[in-house]
């Protein structure tokens, strides 16, 4: 087993070092479109219950190429959670469409699915289901929704590589799913992505997207359809297809460590675990995340305890923004009228345990629960 002692990510394993080693005595590693990068579009779609990928210069580039599939536009609405990464709302705003935030859940702070019903309109054209903070959104309520209103479902699963919804892998789920392998994601190249689906239509769009206009085929696209160069290399797939064989792996480990924590951590007054929908079976575990509740805040407030858990080596970090409070967003979105108090609530009260932390030992787990006791007891 790897050394998880200094949380180095991807890990140190013979089967990266043999990627490394095999594209470069090929000579084929400044290739766009090689073998690797075709094994890779079948391998891991394939690992995730669909039939086809598109792999991705980047997770954040293939949220705008999914709208573009779609033919998302000018005066079209889509709807996605108040609490998020930044990017997602700037993703619509590229392609001309309006970004229309719904309220997340109180309990595990993915999108609401009786917040996302009011919220559509004659204009709406997608809903984005984000996987986040350890938790799958609620995929079989959102996707019968969008069914009944006629609209499209994405899935955007950056931290979600290897979960599971009521069997299923999750990338399934919509009309179209993106993942991220970027920088310290649960499968890395340092900058890369993938789309994945299993409409044949959807999947020649964004390949054409991607790929300046052709197709699979090498055919011209008779969609209409200029194309970009967004293209993932060889060299990137290279070091991506080992990974998936271990993400199996990975995400058991990952997942006895959550449950782990659960239950140590529900022991402490005033920290909340985040509840988790009856059909989730293995969860989004780019970051185990907790709600540290304002009464410790004002014992203790969260910015210290986050200092005491990295000073002890365990990457803790805050939650994201909601859309009311991102300086980036306040200017764009400071005239709509709704609040999103759950979204502030999970912005105020997460701490997020990064993944390489799981891998470790029962011992080394246990720290996380003494430190945060020992540290409300101080203060």
């Amino acid at each position: 087993m790897e050394d998880t002692s200094k949380f180095s990510w991807p890990p140190q394993r013979k089967e990266m070092k043999q990627a490394f080693t095999e594209i470069y005595s090929s000579g084929d590693w400044w290739k766009y479109t090689g073998e690797r990068v075709k094994k890779l579009e079948q391998k891991f779609p394939g690992s995730h219950d669909c039939r086809f990928g598109v792999s991705i210069c980047n997770g954040s580039v293939a949220i705008d190429i999914a709208l573009k599939a779609l033919g998302v536009k000018s005066g079209d609405e889509v709807i996605l959670p108040a609490y998020d990464f930044y990017s997602l709302p700037k993703s619509v705003l590229n392609v001309g469409a309006t970004p229309v935030f719904a309220d997340v859940n109180s309990k595990n702070f993915t999108i609401d699915k009786d917040k996302v019903k009011k919220r559509i309109t004659y204009r709406t054209k997608a809903i984005i289901a984000v996987h986040i903070s350890g938790s799958l959104a609620e995929l079989d309520a959102l996707k019968r929704l969008a069914k009944e209103n006629n609209i499209y479902l994405i899935e955007d699963c950056a931290q979600a590589h290897g979960a599971i919804y009521d069997g299923k892998k999750v990338g399934s789920w919509g009309d179209l799913a993106i993942f991220s392998f970027g920088g310290i994601k649960l499968m890395t190249c340092g900058q890369g992505g993938m789309i994945t689906t299993s409409s044949e239509e959807l999947y020649k769009r964004c390949y054409a997207i991607t790929n300046r206009g052709h197709l699979p085929d090498g055919k011209v696209n008779p969609y209409g359809i200029i194309g970009e160069n967004f293209q993932l290399s060889e060299l990137q797939a290279a070091v991506l297809l080992p990974q998936i064989d271990l993400l199996e792996s990975y995400s058991q480990r990952r997942e006895e460590a959550f449950s782990f924590l659960d239950q140590k951590l529900s022991q402490i007054d005033g920290i909340e675990i985040l509840s988790q929908f009856p059909k989730t079976q293995r969860r989004a575990h780019m970051r185990y995340s907790f709600c540290y509740k304002s009464q410790l805040s004002r014992k203790l407030p969260k910015m210290q305890l986050l200092e005491k858990l990295n000073h002890a080596g365990i990457p803790a970090l805050p939650g994201y923004s909601s859309a009311k409070t991102d300086p980036r967003l306040q200017k764009i979105f400071a005239d709509q009228e709704h609040d999103f108090p759950n979204s502030r609530m999970a912005e105020d009260q997460i701490v997020g345990i990064h993944h390489t932390f799981l891998l470790n030992d029962r011992q080394r787990l246990n720290t996380l629960a003494d430190i945060i006791k020992e540290s409300l007891a101080i203060g």
